[in-house]
């Protein structure tokens, strides 16, 4: 068995896991574990998240899709000339 350790602020850690769970099936062979906690900094309390995964010895788990395509980016057109709209009853 393997470990796997995602940390950091809970938005971070929860990216960094959803990107490497991503197309893998989490049945009963992998163990998913979470702490969370707060830490208190000069700015105020910050929300931390530590994901612990087991999973078995094999490359499939090593590897984590990468997201590039996941946002695509979105154009947006303007339209310079405005157009007449009818309203018809």
């Amino acid at each position: 068995m393997k470990m796997k350790v995602f940390t950091g602020e809970w938005y971070e850690a929860m990216d960094a896991f959803n990107n490497w769970a991503k197309g893998k099936l989490l049945n009963r062979d992998v163990l998913i574990q979470t702490h969370d906690g707060y830490v208190l900094t000069g700015a105020g309390y910050k929300h931390f998240l530590t994901i612990i995964v087991i999973h078995p010895e094999d490359p499939f788990w090593d590897k984590t899709q990468a997201d590039t395509k996941q946002y695509p980016q979105i154009t947006i057109t303007k339209n310079t000339k405005p157009e007449e709209i009818k309203v018809t009853q």
